[in-house]
């Protein structure tokens, strides 16, 4: 292997998924693991092991997409964790601070050494499903405030944060997984809003990670994973970000319609290129990058100052410990679930014995097992008229008091219509709305109305507390709700 090469390919991230390192492995930069929902800690230790045993000096950054709620990709065997917007609705600079100790023990048990989190976006757009609760909220001194005790609490714990997605994903509708997502607002729109956050907390950050999009208020030719202005102007020579400027995942929708995209994003400005998936892929942009170099195309001198980055990274990360250690918060994740509930108004007190849970677009069946007397029936996302008659008529039979578990009826107008009918015939029903709380605007005739921020184990759990078991729900709405 020549040395461009070598260094094109320290520069680059390929994913695994599964538990176990195939013996033929490429050699790259580091990893992101993928390790799937049953894998436990203990499994995922064992092949962070092997993949150190394979050498290299510095070891690779060992990463994952660790962030709470839905995208947690280590479970079993760790702290259930929610979503990052139910910390922005408990909004306690201390009960985040020891969730991300907690999260940063756990990954530390199981050999990570890079998490691709906090997200620093803002939940602007009530459309925007792809980061939703994933955000911290939408006030941008909020997700600065907690996105900075996250992360400072993550390093504490010996985890490389990586904040996420610059210049903000949060006020289009778009899903970048798919499509190239355009970001309308203007330059000093999104200097007082989606960049405020980013702009405080990346002078001193370890890692960045870009979006997929493009922002025309700062470059309309380029995505700001491809745009030099971005990368360069804006986040190291304005922002005076000195850290590694991580792209996201190069095989997403929005970028597979490029050719060289690793070249192209090199030359803009990125240190390290994210391949999730295919290795293949990754071994071949390993070797565009080096025929780039080679050709003149990209500068040598670009590559070793990414690989440079990179290394110093791969440095300062720590080492794992003892599977068997003991935790520092145990059982925060179901108290920043239970903090996370907001009472709009109302009271929050249901009887799980003469109650019915219809859970839209999801199981109840983790509240039931908080209340096994709760009787339960899951509902579509989207029902059709013959599912909202049948839902009328099991609760007319069950004689029970409608609990109704709403996820995003702002997007679903016949989910929204079943809620409407069964609040008509039973006013004294209880709505909670599970994820982002924009659909609350819908439910005015709701005499008793929740929002979790989340739908995960730990929010569930949370909720169980407050509606079952007499916790009284302390947070406010993180999101503005017309």
């Amino acid at each position: 292997m020549s040395r461009v090469e070598e260094l094109a390919r320290g520069v680059i991230v390929g994913g695994i998924a599964g538990i176990m390192a195939d013996s033929d492995l490429p050699r790259f930069g580091g990893y992101l693991l993928f390790p799937g929902e049953s894998a436990t800690a203990a499994e995922v230790r064992a092949l962070t092991d092997a993949l150190r045993a394979r050498g290299g000096d510095p070891p690779p950054l060992i990463a994952i997409d660790q962030e709470g709620g839905a995208v947690m990709r280590l479970r079993e065997g760790v702290e259930p964790m929610p979503a990052m917007m139910a910390l922005g609705a408990a909004d306690d600079s201390e009960l985040t601070q020891r969730a991300g100790e907690q999260l940063a023990f756990d990954l530390r048990r199981a050999g990570c050494t890079l998490d691709f989190a906090p997200v620093l976006d803002l939940a602007l757009d009530p459309r925007n499903t792809v980061i939703g609760t994933r955000a911290f909220g939408a006030d941008p001194e909020l997700v600065a405030r907690h996105g900075e005790h996250f992360a400072r609490a993550m390093q504490r714990g010996g985890i490389i944060p990586c904040y996420k997605h610059f210049p903000g994903h949060g006020s289009t509708a778009v899903d970048s997984h798919h499509a190239l997502p355009v970001v309308e607002a203007d330059a000093p729109t999104l200097r007082a809003r989606d960049l405020v956050p980013f702009e405080r907390l990346v002078p001193g950050a370890p890692a960045v990670m870009s979006a997929h999009e493009l922002v025309p208020a700062f470059d309309a030719e380029h995505p700001a994973t491809l745009s030099p202005h971005i990368a360069r102007d804006l986040l190291r020579g304005e922002f005076g970000f000195h850290g590694v400027f991580v792209t996201d995942c190069l095989e997403m929708g929005a970028m597979t319609s490029r050719s060289d995209v690793a070249v192209d994003a090199l030359a803009a400005g990125a240190d390290l290129l994210l391949y999730s998936h295919d290795l293949e892929l990754a071994t071949a942009a390993a070797a565009s990058i080096g025929r780039a170099v080679e050709s003149g195309r990209l500068a040598r001198e670009r590559l070793e100052e990414a690989h440079a980055r990179v290394l110093r990274l791969r440095r300062s990360a720590g080492e794992p410990i003892a599977l068997e250690t003991s935790p520092p918060h145990p059982n925060v994740g179901r108290e920043a679930g239970r903090r996370g509930v907001a009472l709009v108004r109302g009271v929050a007190h249901v009887d799980p014995s003469a109650a019915l849970a219809i859970a839209f677009g999801g199981s109840s069946e983790m509240l039931r097992r908080e209340a096994p007397s709760l009787a339960r029936v899951d509902a579509s996302l989207e029902p059709d008229a013959e599912e909202i008659a049948t839902l009328g008529a099991r609760l007319a039979q069950s004689r029970r008091r409608p609990l109704l578990l709403a996820r995003r009826a702002h997007l679903y107008d016949s989910q929204a219509q079943a809620i409407a009918e069964i609040l008509n015939r039973y006013p004294d029903a209880c709505v909670v709305s599970l994820l982002e709380p924009f659909d609350l605007s819908l439910f005015a005739r709701a005499r008793h109305l929740l929002a979790t921020h989340g739908d995960s184990i730990a929010s569930i759990r949370g909720l169980a507390d407050v509606l079952f078991g007499g916790s009284l729900p302390s947070a406010t709405l993180p999101v503005r709700v017309a």
